[in-house]
């Protein structure tokens, strides 16, 4: 299958955090992976390559990652808590209008 390109992920991560971020709308990265990763229907091999550059992690995780910097750039995301991935306002009002496409990322 392969990965999904940047721009078709930002929707699935912006929904996942509003679904399960609770009432502040903030995931841990950790949390993220999985659950991205079976919406898009990835693969073991997939979820576990390692990034070509050498780095630690998996290249899935580190494209995940890309994800949140590109939201925090278009200003959807509140980058200034390291470990905290939190949706402001423009990024909240976003996944309401969208959400009702992602349903499948609510895992309560």
């Amino acid at each position: 299958m392969g990965y999904p390109e940047y721009e078709d992920m930002e929707e699935p991560l912006l929904c996942y955090i509003y679904f399960n971020g609770g009432t502040n709308y903030e995931v841990r990265p950790k949390e993220t992976y999985d659950p991205l990763a079976n919406f898009f229907g990835l693969s073991l091999s997939e979820r576990k390559s390692p990034r070509p550059d050498g780095y630690g992690g998996s290249q899935w995780e580190n494209r995940v990652q890309w994800t949140r910097q590109r939201l925090i750039n278009n200003g959807e995301l509140d980058g200034s808590t390291r470990g905290i991935w939190r949706l402001n306002n423009a990024g909240e009002f976003r996944a309401s209008k969208i959400s009702n496409r992602y349903k499948q990322l609510k895992l309560n």
